[in-house]
């Protein structure tokens, strides 16, 4: 009798604690997500502004809600002279810009629904890079394979880059052990993000806030739908609201060289 007794009331107690909650994971105030830059090729002097406009989403949404009705216009601080971004079919504000310059800052800014966000950065520069091959060494992870990139560190700078291995497979990197020194490095890649057989790698000059910046990116979103689709806290970037700042934007504006590579004829068997 005393097995039952102890029985029913151990079930009445854990069962008696049973409640339902409601997660309330709307967002209640939208802000915008930014994901702004200039680049230019490392073998050339003109290059391109590119700038794409979202909003954050609640939780469980997985669409991307683009502005297209913003008015984007950066300028280059040393001679004054201004770009007038339009908007594209490709969801983003974009236009070429000739002689890039090396000194000068860029300021960005953005007009939207009476609010002004804007944001300053200066070039960064890049090495080309020196070669890209694939290695031989295996992986926890038998779906993954080696890709082996070189390249030599700019001299005297304390330098950061951005590696980007097909498309939002992140690798960011600093020069603290490798001042002025060739440098040879691996990344391992999931076959299934190879397609025919190629892979295009991307090297660009960032500067130390984006380097800390893209660190927390990846750590939260782990670049699955690359690295601006919706950030799940808030992570700093450098564009902040002139007018409010409660509504500073997600994002940053990046101003780099860069330089590409396309390995061919991987073997993902």
């Amino acid at each position: 009798m005393r097995r039952n007794l102890a029985f029913i009331l151990f079930v009445f107690i854990f069962s008696g604690c049973e409640k339902v909650i409601d997660l309330d994971l709307e967002f209640t105030e939208k802000r915008i997500v930014v994901d702004a830059k200039i680049n230019k090729h490392v073998n050339s002097k003109n290059g391109f502004a590119r700038v794409t406009i979202s909003k954050t989403t609640s939780y469980f949404d997985d669409e991307i809600t683009f502005i297209e009705n913003a008015e984007v216009i950066i300028k280059e601080i040393e001679s004054g002279v201004e770009y007038e971004l339009n908007f594209s079919k490709e969801n983003q504000y974009y236009i070429e810009i000739e002689n890039i310059s090396k000194s000068s800052d860029y300021e960005l800014n953005i007009y939207h629904e009476n609010n002004h966000y804007q944001s300053k950065n200066i070039l960064r520069r890049s090495p080309p890079i020196g070669n890209v091959k694939q290695g031989q060494r295996k992986s926890l992870n038998n779906d993954e394979i080696e890709i082996v990139t070189s390249f030599k560190d700019i001299e005297n700078d304390d330098n950061y880059y951005l590696f980007e291995f097909g498309k939002g497979n992140l690798q960011p990197a600093d020069d603290i052990y490798i001042e002025g020194n060739n440098f040879t490095f691996s990344y391992f890649i999931n076959k299934n993000k190879i397609q025919n057989n190629e892979l295009e790698i991307k090297m660009e000059g960032i500067d130390f806030q984006y380097f800390k910046f893209i660190i927390q990116v990846i750590i939260q979103t782990n670049t699955q739908n690359g690295p601006f689709a919706a950030p799940p806290t808030s992570i700093k970037g450098n564009i902040y609201c002139v007018n409010n700042d409660s509504l500073n934007p997600f994002g940053y504006f990046n101003v780099s060289e860069f330089d590409t590579f396309t390995l061919k004829d991987i073997n993902v068997n």
